[in-house]
């Protein structure tokens, strides 16, 4: 049987990479422990609801089977963790969502700035953590990385926040979503793997995996946001954020329909009526596609990102049919 014919039912963590996961999300809560008493007070709120701890686990996992030092992956799992919460604060900022994970956010509940400076903050306690690796040359090449993937953030989240999502091609979104989302899948095995000093090759084939993962999540987060229940239903279109499915769907449309659809009320209801097949059809495309540089990696990691496809299959079947 081959590597990809096989179902994994759960994230895919050795043993020894699982018994850390615990003093990641020790740590983690630790670098939330400060005493400001109104910073203190927003990143209790923004604690208050955990995540799946994708990103902790991308880089246990593949740190763990390489050989790497606990020490190592351990800090690294917990720097991508902040750095994801702090995307995750400024987002919710950009996009005007009032909702996160059922939570109100930061900046619906304290403001804008109370927002931006948590999650600055959160930022900023990432690049110290990096200081707490003993292995200094693995510390300068995470620093690199961890610069390098907060810059390709911002950028794509840049232009996310400058279009209007009636005025986006297709192709232009494709290219935004894999620079807004490819980078914090990335990270936690990237890091990994040039701590290990391999080859260009292996890292060219966790980026090109990366952005076809990207772009899939992505587009299911936009679903959601428009017929899904774990967001803030409609926001994008509200606000004008570029969401996938408005974007197809004006693109199928004559011009006198895209006049008639410049009413929200009107696009909220032709979207919410949508067939999803094609949609999902094409998402599973996208990581079936994901998965053809899978040979290209370390055998030993390579149930990670088959796994993670797995876990995205999953949210997308909840809006389509097998």
């Amino acid at each position: 049987m081959k590597l990809n014919q096989i179902g994994y039912s759960e994230f895919f963590m050795p043993p020894e990479a699982e018994e850390f996961l615990d003093i990641v999300k020790k740590e983690f809560s630790e670098s939330l422990s400060v005493e400001g008493k109104h910073l203190s007070k927003w990143l209790k709120h923004h604690g208050e609801t955990e995540g799946k701890w994708i990103r902790a686990k991308l880089a246990l996992a593949t740190g763990s089977l390489l050989g790497l030092s606990s020490d190592t992956y351990i800090k690294w799992a917990v720097v991508c963790e902040l750095i994801h919460s702090a995307s995750l604060l400024h987002d919710d900022v950009c996009d005007e969502d009032s909702l996160r994970r059922g939570q109100v956010t930061v900046w619906k509940e304290f403001g804008i700035p109370a927002a931006i400076c948590t999650g600055d903050y959160l930022i900023a306690e990432a690049f110290r953590k990096l200081t707490e690796i003993t292995q200094g040359w693995h510390q300068t090449i995470l620093l690199k990385l961890l610069s390098c993937s907060v810059k390709d953030i911002v950028f794509g989240q840049s232009v996310d926040v400058s279009i209007n999502s009636k005025d986006l091609k297709w192709s232009d979104y494709k290219k935004i979503a894999i620079k807004k989302t490819g980078p914090l899948i990335l990270m936690p095995m990237k890091g990994m793997f040039k701590c290990k000093e391999f080859e260009s090759d292996e890292c060219l084939a966790l980026n090109e995996i990366s952005q076809h993962l990207g772009l899939a999540y992505q587009w299911v987060n936009d679903i959601e946001n428009v017929i899904g229940s774990e967001q803030e239903r409609l926001s994008d279109i509200i606000y004008g954020h570029p969401n996938a499915l408005v974007i197809r769907f004006l693109e199928r449309c004559t011009r006198e329909d895209r006049k008639v659809y410049e009413n929200i009320k009107r696009l909220s209801i032709a979207l919410s009526g949508l067939n999803l097949d094609k949609e999902i059809k094409e998402i599973r495309l996208i990581l079936d596609k994901s998965m053809l540089p899978v040979h290209r990696l370390p055998i030993v990691v390579q149930p990670i990102v088959i796994t993670l496809k797995e876990e995205m299959l999953k949210r997308v079947g909840k809006y389509g049919k097998n």
